[in-house]
């Protein structure tokens, strides 16, 4: 494992071009909340400018991943709201003081109306040569409610997945059958997945009304997996504000990485991405900004003496 410390974009442009597998990662939100890091991204006043620096570090994870690699890239949207404040509660002798810090967001969208950022990202992406495969819904089961009362309830996420080439390694995944197809499946009459051809001049509905069973080849394994994602959200003890649950980026590398393989997480945070990638005993290379986010990393990744994690 290595976890590089230091500015994405300028530590990206050192690795080596087409030496990673799989990337999974989720850049900070467009002003969702000030990580009081100098060089950080997410508190740009534009959302042109945001998109700028993205797009640069997107270019250079297409230049660093391999011609068979995978992209899996977390985003969440936000609204046009005027002012962005943010709040640091710390400790003085005599008691505990908010401080408050206001950024103005430069916008010509109305006011209330969603920016649509992850889209605006992807569409720039597309143009600039990759492929996007899926908009992988992440559903949250467990979000919490919103202070609303003009608007549902946000309860998901996108996960884009994107290659660089149109052949790549993908390890197909599988759900369980609904009930109704299992069903339809002990009357040998609903079809899923191949089937076997109808002899000359039957027909599925013909077949169905003399009650004359034909065969569909069922897959112990399930269905192809659907790209709705249903995967609770999950804090961790250190408090970091946006941790990746642990299935969804399993999910992620199983289908995405082979064995052996290398993924990259260049916006690492709290280091998920590489803690599952120890346990699926694949080799990992985070980069972070922030110091007290990388000590938060190895203490989650260093669960025995036998990991080694480089630190540069």
């Amino acid at each position: 494992m290595k976890i590089i410390h230091g500015d994405c974009f300028e530590n990206l442009k050192k690795l080596e071009t087409e030496s990673i597998d799989c990337i999974v990662t989720s850049p900070p939100y467009w002003q969702l909340r000030d990580y009081e890091t100098p060089g950080q991204i997410g508190l740009e006043e534009n959302v042109e400018e945001y998109l700028e620096k993205l797009m640069n570090i997107m270019n250079e994870l297409y230049r660093i991943l391999k011609k068979s690699g995978t992209f899996f890239l977390n985003m969440g949207d936000t609204y046009s709201n005027v002012n962005s404040k943010f709040s640091r509660r710390i400790n003085k002798k005599r008691g505990k003081e908010n401080i408050f810090k206001t950024i103005t967001r430069k916008t010509d969208v109305k006011r209330k109306s969603k920016l649509m950022i992850p889209e605006r990202l992807c569409i720039k992406m597309i143009d600039a040569g990759w492929i996007l495969r899926n908009e992988i819904i992440w559903h949250k089961p467990n979000v919490l409610p919103e202070a609303v009362s003009d608007r549902f309830t946000n309860d998901f996420e996108k996960i884009f997945f994107f290659t660089k080439n149109q052949k790549y390694y993908f390890k197909k995944q599988y759900e369980p059958y609904s009930e109704k197809i299992l069903s339809a499946f002990k009357d040998g009459i609903i079809p899923t997945g191949r089937k076997k051809l109808l002899e000359s001049g039957e027909s599925k509905m013909t077949m169905k009304k003399i009650n004359k069973p034909w065969k569909a080849e069922y897959n112990e394994k399930g269905r192809n997996m659907r790209s709705v994602w249903s995967v609770a959200t999950k804090g961790i003890r250190e408090g970091h504000y946006a941790s990746f649950p642990e299935k969804l980026v399993t999910r992620c590398l199983i289908s995405g990485c082979p064995e052996n393989g290398t993924v990259l997480d260049p916006f690492l945070g709290s280091g998920t991405t590489l803690v599952v990638a120890k346990k699926l005993g694949i080799n990992g290379i985070g980069i972070e900004l922030k110091k007290e986010y990388i000590a938060i990393a190895i203490n989650r990744i260093k669960e025995d003496l036998f990991t080694k994690i480089e630190v540069i």
